[in-house]
């Protein structure tokens, strides 16, 4: 008995201070211009073949499609996977990359914050967001794995100490027929 009263006390402690450490989004307020990578650009004349050697040649999974040094798009490797893959689109050197961009995509300012990237790539679905200035010339990308990495360094105890659960619930199915 004394031993039950020891683990309730002890669970409503660990209750108490994980109310304590609840996040708060407003709490995080990281600069997107201390969170965005540099950008390689693809120029609005590139054949999609060139693009494609460009986001492989820089290990990266999308790039800003400029037009004198203006965003017109976004080419990524969602746009390769979903539009070219598996279909006959043609020959690639002579198709353009406006064929298959992402054209006038969401876009942020440097001074936005993480939060703003992730309500974007949240609602949109994206996994990238380009950071432009205030004429629309991209300086700058935030991807999901910058926001993730973001988030662990914040909270590092919080995601270091998370219990195991499991994925899905057929673990939990009845064994038999």
């Amino acid at each position: 008995m004394l031993y039950d009263l020891a683990i309730d006390e002890e669970l409503e402690q660990m209750d108490e201070d994980a109310a304590l450490k609840a996040w708060n989004a407003q709490e995080i307020q990281v600069s997107l211009k201390d969170l965005m990578r540099p950008i390689i650009q693809i120029d609005i004349n590139s054949s999609t073949n060139e693009a494609i050697d460009l986001l492989l040649a820089h290990e990266i999974g999308a790039a800003p499609v400029v037009e004198n040094g203006y965003l017109r798009g976004i080419f990524s490797e969602r746009d390769v996977l979903n539009k070219i893959l598996n279909t006959q689109v043609g020959d690639l050197d002579t198709i353009g990359v406006t064929e298959f961009m992402i054209a006038d995509p969401q876009t942020a300012q440097s001074e936005d914050t993480l939060n703003t990237a992730i309500l974007y790539m949240a609602r949109g679905g994206y996994r990238h967001v380009p950071i432009v200035d205030t004429e629309n010339r991209p300086i700058g990308m935030v991807s999901i794995r910058d926001v993730i990495s973001c988030l662990v360094e914040e909270f590092l105890q919080e995601v270091l100490t998370l219990p195991p659960k499991p994925v899905r619930d057929a673990l939990k199915a009845r064994e038999g027929a």
